[in-house]
């Protein structure tokens, strides 16, 4: 399969930085270690499947820490040990910490009506518990800041930037979006609620969130590389070790991908820490240092709803149950550029921090093999991605070679990519993207080929179709993807203004 030059230069360079940085970082570990941990992420940075930092704890003690590849798109800036990466909503458990403490100093009660606290806003009977729990059952600010919050300027243009939380308050003051159902009658994930926690922390003790967190956690636990970060579009002399989001096109170019107007909202995001200090993190949560751990514990117990029924969450954290039955909690986090998680089990004192940097769509192949060494089990190393393969050959080599290669790939190496809906879909879009409709509308063909009773798959037909003019057979492919699946997001209205648009031509 051909690449681009510019592609093979930055992965070359970058995996030889990385294994240099990998090799000195691995002093003093042992080297069975070494050997389970590293052969796995050393394989999967040389398939291009992985560019971040990963720590690995034993029994309380670091068994494995390492960097692998860029922290920019300069292929001269690897990242090292002290990088400092975007948690995403791995911060949720910070803000959770922070109201803990509030609780534990009297300034509030899990219980406490929100409005007391934030009475500007719209939503009554819905208390702090629900809100670190994620049954609150309040809408999402994301959706209604991108469709409110000056829309006609790009996501990423500076002049869009929100200024904090505050301006995510008075929209919802403003708008009064209505809660998508009555607080603890459901479980449903909520950026929002823990933006309004952070707000909470603000106004309940009278200091700036990111002051709270500095004097009260990242302190007294020495987390001094750990910032609620005041984001900066490009390089920051403030901050020299910071990582910087990315992702590669279909062509193989490294472009940026860490600007979004909502950068400085608190609470659901916006800390940028270490692998270091991220280690630091979890073993204080095994001691007093921040609170006792009878109020601790409740955090890693998961949420009840009105009927009594557990959900699988606490406060900023999941509880997953798990086949062996250990005890375990643990977060994703994600924004754009960045994924990362923690995963720790607390009676054995062990914990897998990983934080990349790179949009990567392979992240749950790193995961997975990393919990799986550490609990001494077999793993398998990620399938590669069809769309990335196939992608490169429609750009170097044409549609029509790039079906034959696919079908080649699928028939000899079966095993060796994923060969999913998602991918050609995946690919389609990209493809339209980067405007070239033609070629596009090609692959979602081949999709619905290969995957005639998918309705994700007729829907991406149906989008590449009506690109080209061909309004009619989208509509067809529409109609059908409905009669498979009429949940399909965004479908019937796709169906709605199609129809509506001939009906307004025939009058």
């Amino acid at each position: 399969m051909k690449t681009s030059n510019l592609y093979s230069s930055l992965f070359s360079l970058g995996l030889s930085i990385s294994l240099v940085l990998f090799s000195s970082s691995c002093k003093g570990q042992k080297e069975t270690e070494i050997n389970k941990y590293g052969k796995f992420l050393s394989e999967i940075h040389q398939r291009g499947q992985f560019n971040g930092n990963v720590l690995v704890v034993e029994n309380g003690k670091i068994a494995f820490q390492g960097a692998y590849g860029l922290s920019n798109t300069d292929p001269a800036d690897s990242l090292n040990l002290h990088s400092v990466f975007r948690l995403g909503s791995v911060s949720k458990q910070f803000t959770a910490m922070a109201i803990m403490i509030l609780k534990e100093e009297g300034k509030l009660k899990y219980d406490q009506d929100l409005s007391d606290f934030i009475p500007e806003l719209p939503y009554k009977n819905i208390n702090i518990r629900h809100l670190l729990n994620h049954t609150s059952g309040l809408p999402d600010y994301t959706r209604l800041m991108a469709e409110n919050w000056k829309p006609e300027l790009e996501e990423d243009d500076p002049e869009r930037f929100i200024s904090g939380n505050e301006d995510i308050i008075k929209m919802l003051a403003e708008k009064k979006p209505e809660i998508y159902f009555r607080p603890g009658e459901q479980w449903q994930y909520s950026n929002t609620g823990y933006v309004l926690l952070a707000s909470v922390v603000s106004r309940a003790s009278g200091l700036p969130f990111e002051q709270f967190l500095k004097e009260y956690i990242f302190k007294p636990i020495a987390m001094n590389s750990t910032v609620v970060y005041d984001y900066v579009p490009g390089k920051d002399p403030s901050m020299p070790l910071r990582v910087y989001g990315y992702r590669k096109e279909l062509s193989g170019e490294l472009v940026p991908n860490d600007c979004h107007f909502l950068n400085p909202a608190q609470g659901d995001g916006g800390i940028y820490s270490t692998l270091g200090d991220m280690y630091k993190w979890d073993q204080a949560l095994y001691t007093d240092k921040l609170v006792p751990q009878s109020t601790l514990q409740e955090a890693f117990t998961p949420g009840k709803l009105n009927d009594g029924s557990n959900t699988n969450y606490g406060f900023g954290w999941f509880i997953p149950n798990t086949a062996s039955g250990k005890k375990v909690v643990d977060h994703t986090g994600g924004w754009v550029g960045f994924v990362t998680y923690i995963y720790r089990e607390t009676e054995e004192n062990n914990c897998i921090v990983i934080l990349t940097n790179n949009s990567s769509s392979y992240f749950g192949g790193a995961m997975f093999p990393l919990r799986n060494i550490l609990d001494g089990k077999p793993y398998t190393i990620p399938k590669l991605q069809i769309s990335e393969a196939i992608g490169q050959s429609v750009l170097n080599e044409g549609i029509d070679k790039a079906k034959e290669e696919y079908r080649r790939l699928k028939s000899e190496f079966p095993d060796d990519y994923i060969f999913r809906e998602n991918q050609l879909d995946r690919l389609g879009d990209q493809l339209l993207q980067m405007n070239k409709p033609e070629e596009a509308v090609e692959i979602l063909r081949l999709n619905v080929e290969e995957y005639p009773g998918s309705a994700r798959a007729l829907n991406g037909y149906g989008d590449g179709l009506l690109s080209v003019g061909d309004t009619l057979t989208a509509l067809q492919k529409y109609k059908k993807a409905l009669t498979i699946d009429s949940s399909l997001t965004g479908l019937k209205e796709k169906i709605n203004t199609i129809e509506e648009h001939f009906a307004g031509k025939e009058k």
